[in-house]
Order: C-alpha cells, then sequence, then structure tokens
C-alpha cells in the first residue's frame, strides 16, 4: 500500500474496486499509533520507505490535518518493558498533550501497562485495540511450552533480540494476572476491534502460512479468531465490534485487487467509522 494517498471524488471507480479511501475524520487531539509483537513502524530502502505497519493509514490521517505519530518500541520483548518506550515516545512527541492510543495486537498490552504503571492515564484519553490479546492466546500457550531453553541459551539468545518473556506475558495464565493488576482506569476510554475470517482464507495470503498451523488451533481452543487472537480474547472495553479480516487486515494489510466489502479488503471505511467514534472524545480533556 503506498503511503501518500488522497481522496478521491465519490462514485469514482477502477474496475469496480475502490482504489483510494474516503476522507479521514479530523480530531483535535494527536494519534498514536503504536504496533504489535515483531512490528515496526516503517522499513525503508535507500532511505525511501517502502512498508508501513499501518498500512498507507498515517498519511490517509495526516491528510485530513490529523497529527499523527507511530511508535516504535522493541520489536520483541515483555510488556513492561515496550511500555516504557511506548511512555517515552509518547511523551517525547505529544509533550503532556492529550492522546488518542491506536494500538495493534501486543501494543493494547502496552498501552494498558502504561496507563495503569507509567502515567499515562493523565494523558490518554482513549485506547482502541485491534487484535489485542487482552486474556492470551492459546497460541502462545503452546509455544512457551515448546521453548523451554537453559537459562544460559536464553540470555543469550535474548542478546540478539529473540527474547521469550513477549511470548510468556501473552500466554493465558500470565494475562490473567496481568488483567488482575492492571483494570481499565475510569479517566480512559477503551474500545476494541476483534478479526473474524474463515478458515479456508488460511492458504490465500501466502505471507502469512503460519495460519495454516495457528487457525485450527485457535479454532479448536478459542472459537473464532483472526489467525492469531481469538474474537473472545480480543474484545474488551466498553465498545467492541468485528472486522471480517485477519490479524494483519486490522492494521489494511490487504489483497491489491480486493474490494472493501471483501474478507481481507481494504479497511478505510471501518477505520473511517472508528475515528469518528473518536470525536465525541476529543472534548473529555
Amino acid at each position: 500500500m503506498a503511503e501518500q494517498l488522497q481522496p478521491i471524488p465519490p462514485g469514482k471507480k477502477h474496475n469496480q474496486v475502490e482504489i483510494y479511501p474516503p476522507p479521514a475524520p479530523r480530531l483535535r487531539h494527536p494519534i498514536i499509533l503504536a504496533h504489535g509483537l515483531f512490528g515496526f513502524d516503517q522499513v525503508s530502502l535507500l532511505g525511501k520507505p517502502v512498508v508501513h505497519y499501518f498500512a498507507g493509514v498515517p498519511a490517509w490521517l495526516r491528510a485530513a490535518g490529523n497529527q499523527v505519530h507511530v511508535s516504535r518500541v522493541a520489536p520483541m520483548g515483555p510488556i513492561s518493558r515496550r511500555a516504557e518506550q511506548l511512555a517515552q515516545f509518547v511523551r517525547h512527541h505529544a509533550s503532556d498533550h492529550p492522546v488518542h492510543l491506536v494500538a495493534h495486537s501486543m501494543g493494547g498490552l502496552d498501552s494498558r501497562f502504561a496507563i495503569n504503571n507509567l502515567g499515562l492515564a493523565e494523558q490518554v484519553i482513549s485506547l482502541t485495540t485491534l487484535g489485542t490479546p487482552h486474556r492470551g492466546t492459546v497460541i502462545a500457550d503452546k509455544v512457551v511450552s515448546w521453548t523451554r531453553l537453559p537459562i544460559g541459551l536464553e540470555h543469550w539468545l535474548r542478546r540478539f533480540g529473540a527474547d521469550l518473556e513477549a511470548l510468556r506475558d501473552l500466554a493465558r495464565p500470565a494475562m490473567a494476572e496481568f488483567n488482575r493488576k492492571n483494570p481499565n482506569d475510569l479517566r480512559v476510554t477503551y474500545a476494541s476491534v476483534a478479526g473474524e475470517f474463515s478458515p479456508e482464507w488460511s492458504w490465500r495470503m501466502g505471507l502469512f502460512p503460519h495460519r495454516l498451523i495457528t487457525t485450527p488451533i485457535l479454532q479448536a481452543e478459542e472459537g473464532p479468531n483472526d489467525g492469531m487472537v481469538s474474537v473472545q480474547s480480543a474484545q474488551w472495553g466498553n465498545h467492541s465490534e468485528v472486522w471480517r479480516g485477519d490479524h494483519f487486515n486490522l492494521v489494511n494489510w490487504h489483497l491489491p485487487s480486493s474490494r472493501p466489502e471483501d474478507e481481507n479488503g481494504p479497511r478505510w471505511f471501518q477505520w473511517a467509522n472508528m475515528i469518528k467514534r473518536l470525536q465525541a472524545l476529543d472534548t473529555k480533556r
């Protein structure tokens, strides 16, 4: 998805596929986008951004006049460490101004920890999580059980960024304890989006072949899911909805030929509605 996007006149189509998003709603306060496990803000080649974690979303929001910052924290690390980096990022880029947090996957847990333990409750107006395993995931349970390594080897792997604490944090028993220690703060409005996609989609987007393994495990243990996180684990807060797509479709990764109404299609209209809901909260702070 190209980063520089402009809205097109209503009704204009290309082969019956909408290739540009509708105009984004404009918020008064900054928006912080927080990535998940193994995530990034953008990948550059020869100094030019070629891949954006939130596919096309930052440019779309900025085109409407929004202040947008895409965080970068440790791709793999425990929630507490990533949360510290996220809190530092927010304070560096937004100072003490109120912000809206929109966080994907583990980024939602980083955000919740930072709100509860690192003082961000004073600054965060809203937290919207996308595909966040608030109740953990059986996938992490199983990976942790398969990766019991000697302490020395684990320390050596950590030096190269392979920190297994991240996976331990996402296991269901660990998340039950996390939720006990990190209840929602009454000063913050919480909302969530879960992804659900048809099992037959597991083989169609070859970029994510792991779903051939993860989807049936999740389906058997936790029910409908996005290939990484179940719907029941992703639902959190006072407002929760389900989008028909996989884990990365929630951040607008989609097939180039897909239509907005397709499963795993572009998610511009869902994002527009999500940002519009936040407009009503802009007067809170």
